[in-house]
């Protein structure tokens, strides 16, 4: 397994383990639903509006690297 990050604006880097960079894609966008969005736009983005399930989902399919 390999594994696959990306780094939010906010500096906060998450983190999958994944055979393929599409598996890391899918299970990053499985962990970050509507629930987990808005858990993390409360600690780490109080004074934004809460980003979309859509925004967050195209910043993975952007952003999910090889760590």
């Amino acid at each position: 397994m390999a594994s696959f990050q990306m780094t939010c604006s906010c500096g906060d880097v998450m983190k999958v383990e994944a055979e393929t960079r599409e598996e890391g894609v899918t299970k990053m966008k499985e962990m970050m639903d509507q629930s987990a969005i808005e858990k993390h736009c409360a600690e780490k983005h109080a004074d934004q509006p809460v980003m979309t399930v859509e925004d967050v989902h195209a910043a993975i399919d952007k952003d999910l690297v090889a760590a």
